[in-house]
């Protein structure tokens, strides 16, 4: 009959999943900059950086949706914010390349499971305001990639720690 108030809260949560989703994405370019000049990288291994997240993401599309259907989507939605959340952090844990490849490739390996709370938010939304809500959450990864030149301003350019800027950028999730 409409939407009321837990549809709201949970457009606001899935919402922040796409967020999330823009930021683990958009970071890479700023991230890839950082380390290639701090850890003396070659072009193909800052390339690595980027792609080890899409190939994560492809594997936990695949598993996670998979599971979705499986043990339910509630449960691999938690399991997937957690897994973005606390391998985002742990990329400022990464002391060197390979662990770094592997941190990243976990992180994107969640946010393959973020197609997930898209399909509760539109089991949870009428007929009639289905299409409005699953296109208007979009707006918020248009929020997730203006706050990531943001936070790199505060954190790349004022305080010098990309450390400071995937963890920053962790947040949304």
């Amino acid at each position: 009959t409409g939407t009321g108030k837990f549809q709201i809260i949970l457009w606001v949560i899935v919402g922040l999943c796409f967020s999330a989703d823009a930021t683990e994405v958009i970071l890479l370019s700023f991230l890839s900059a950082e380390l290639k000049e701090e850890w003396e990288l070659s072009s193909g291994q800052t390339a690595m950086i980027t792609s080890s997240v899409f190939a994560g993401e492809v594997l936990g599309c695949l598993i996670l949706g998979y599971l979705g259907d499986k043990i339910g989507r509630r449960p691999v939605f938690i399991i997937a914010a957690t897994i973005i959340s606390v391998f985002g952090v742990a990329t400022a844990l990464a002391w060197n390349f390979p662990t770094l490849i592997l941190v990243r490739a976990l992180c994107g390996f969640g946010i393959g499971g973020l197609n997930v709370p898209f399909d509760i938010l539109a089991e949870f939304l009428t007929k009639e305001n289905r299409g409005s809500y699953l296109m208007s959450v979009e707006y918020f990864w248009t929020f997730g990639s203006i706050f990531v030149p943001a936070v790199a301003y505060y954190s790349l350019d004022k305080l010098q720690s990309w450390k400071l800027f995937v963890i920053l950028c962790a947040i949304p999730c």
